[in-house]
């Protein structure tokens, strides 16, 4: 699969993206944005790339702003969510791609409801996995939330100190990237620097990951730092703030969302009830599927990569040529 994949450096938005493309060259083909989240990068996605490149679609994934290859701006204020959106429209313009189906996880779940929020003329359907659109609530800024929920010690709120990344200075970032990856934890022992550092615990890597995909994170981390990612974090407060025109606005396209019931994300207060009882359907009017994985965590494109491929084929597949298949919503 990686002989398959192409790199190339594309001028977007003022700063230069690392993009990995594979599938055919044909520009009428239809295009797949894949949109990783923390902490990863564009190789998240190797598998579904393969897997749909073998099916006829043009795959593109970035690293986002401040991951990898592309570009890191010093300033966390450089990460807002208009930042993250206008890189990806940006990079649709610079591909000349006017429409693509979109594919994100995690952190890439949350930029790519808001791309579907603020630009849907972009995408053509959507398939979000593990972390499920979140509203702008008027009176509850993210940070109280996280911090009401898990206490001061959860990293979303400790992501918020000035100089956290430096804590990454020094950690095996093997050890880390095995631990991170295949964590089953929540509240504050969720990425808990300081219990990883003091676990002497074995860590077997499961079949679905590889000492070559720990080595690869490693050691583009190694160079790069957690600065980046961190600063998405920190930005969860000022989103709110530059989101308020937005307050009750519905994501409108057709989208397929998919979440393992081993995810923490999952598993935070209010969460299942919102997807359950028809809050996400109520913000979310195209949903037309969840799908709940049995026994799946939060890396679930990896952890259960033929399962996720098989799921974003049959959804995107019934819009080629621009024609729907009238269907019956599942919800």
């Amino acid at each position: 699969m990686a002989e398959a994949v192409r790199h190339r450096q594309v001028e977007a938005n003022g700063i230069s993206m690392h993009v990995a493309e594979s599938g055919p060259a044909d520009p009428s083909a239809p295009a797949v944005l894949f949109v990783h989240g923390f902490p990863e990068l564009w190789s998240s996605w190797r598998h579904q790339m393969g897997y749909l490149a073998a099916r006829g679609y043009r795959c593109f994934a970035p690293d986002l702003r401040g991951y990898g290859g592309t570009t890191a701006p010093p300033a966390p204020t450089s990460y807002t969510v208009f930042h993250i959106v206008g890189d990806l429209v940006a990079l649709l313009d610079a591909l000349q791609l006017p429409q693509v189906f979109v594919v994100g996880h995690d952190w890439g779940a949350i930029v790519s409801w808001n791309l579907c929020l603020l630009r849907p003329d972009r995408v053509q359907a959507l398939v979000n996995l593990s972390v499920a659109f979140m509203p702008r609530r008027p009176g509850v800024k993210p940070i109280e939330y996280f911090r009401s929920g898990y206490g001061e010690d959860y990293y979303v709120c400790r992501f918020q100190k000035p100089g956290i990344e430096a804590e990454f200075t020094g950690l095996d970032l093997k050890r880390f990237f095995k631990m991170a990856l295949t964590a089953k934890t929540t509240g504050s022992s969720a990425m808990s620097l300081q219990k990883m550092r003091a676990s002497n615990k074995e860590i077997r890597l499961p079949s679905w990951l590889t000492e070559e995909d720990i080595s690869y994170l490693a050691s583009v981390y190694e160079k790069t730092g957690f600065a980046g990612g961190i600063n998405y974090y920190r930005c969860l407060d000022l989103n709110w703030e530059l989101m308020a025109p937005w307050t009750g606005a519905q994501v409108k396209v057709p989208t397929k969302f998919i979440v393992g019931d081993g995810d923490l994300a999952y598993h935070h207060p209010g969460v299942q009830s919102y997807i359950h009882k028809g809050g996400m359907k109520r913000d979310v009017p195209m949903l037309e599927e969840v799908v709940i994985i049995k026994g799946a965590g939060h890396f679930i494109q990896q952890e259960r990569a033929q399962e996720i491929s098989d799921h974003i084929y049959d959804y995107i597949k019934k819009f080629q040529s621009g024609l729907r298949v009238p269907r019956v919503s599942k919800l």
